[in-house]
């Protein structure tokens, strides 16, 4: 039983080889989908012997379309029992995926923190002239107050996996169509989500979408100049986020948040994100 990776991309030369670095021992082989102007990321995976790459697909990119094309480039090495990742490079796992494998269901959510950049983070990143994020910026955010959003991430290959390749929605159900009603795991694995990691000048609209993707992801507040991408307690990313403003060892995420949190369901229906002493977490 492997592990395989569907990580796509574009333009990500800031995080992307970070990300490679630190995951690509982590999944038998990954399946790279290059969107980039440039050839810098090609770079990266030809050094990988794991790696499979291949640029964009031609005709309608969405997420589905792309992690169809993922699939494809690994169809041949996929066996049935083998776990599916889905990646991106501006997310840094702190669990590892394989210790999950020997679940009994057949689809896992992951929980993000969010990574913003920090005002007192911003005379760091100007010295070093922007280059690794990953390094420096390491204050999170998350949604508390109410369950946090999780992503579906990971599905074990029990089927033939189908893929919704005509829609035109964008979506965060990101496993092929037909798993969507199968049991998930009560495990929720912590990721960093590094959500604004290209501060340069161009790198975001004003209203805050990414020039990088016609996904229409980025950042929910206006974007206008530099200053508008560090945030605080004064600049918020969103309602109901709570801020740290210092740097947290990963000891003491994990003992606040679970290693991993888990979902429970109550006598009365409602739902709760609690940590590995029971605690409530949300």
């Amino acid at each position: 039983m492997k592990i395989h990776a569907l990580l796509l991309t574009k333009d990500d030369e800031l995080i992307f080889s970070d990300w490679i670095e630190r995951h690509s021992g982590l999944f038998s082989t990954i399946a790279v989908v290059d969107g980039s102007t440039g050839d810098s990321t090609k770079a990266v995976c030809d050094a990988y012997s794991n790696i499979r790459y291949s640029r964009d697909p031609s005709g309608l990119i969405t997420d589905q379309t792309l992690r169809h094309h993922g699939y494809e480039l690994i169809r041949d090495e996929v066996e049935l029992g083998d776990w599916i990742f889905v990646a991106h490079p501006d997310e840094f796992l702190i669990h590892d995926p394989r210790s999950f494998m020997v679940i009994g269901q057949n689809v896992m959510f992951w929980l993000p923190l969010l990574i913003l950049p920090h005002p007192s983070e911003k005379l760091v990143w100007q010295q070093t002239g922007g280059q690794r994020p990953a390094a420096i910026f390491q204050h999170y955010w998350w949604r508390t107050g109410q369950l946090p959003h999780c992503e579906e991430r990971m599905w074990r290959f029990v089927k033939e996996p189908e893929w919704d390749i005509v829609s035109t929605q964008k979506s965060s159900m990101v496993i092929p169509i037909n798993y969507h009603n199968e049991p998930h795991s009560t495990l929720l694995p912590l990721y960093f989500h590094y959500k604004c990691y290209d501060l340069h000048p161009g790198a975001y609209n004003e209203h805050g979408l990414s020039t990088k993707s016609n996904l229409n992801t980025g950042l929910p507040s206006t974007v206008k100049d530099v200053d508008n991408k560090f945030f605080d307690e004064n600049n918020c990313i969103g309602e109901g986020y709570e801020s740290y403003a210092r740097r947290e060892s990963m000891e003491s995420i994990l003992l606040q948040f679970g290693n991993p949190p888990q979902a429970i369901v109550l006598p009365d229906g409602t739902m709760q994100i609690v940590n590995n002493a029971g605690a409530l977490i949300y």
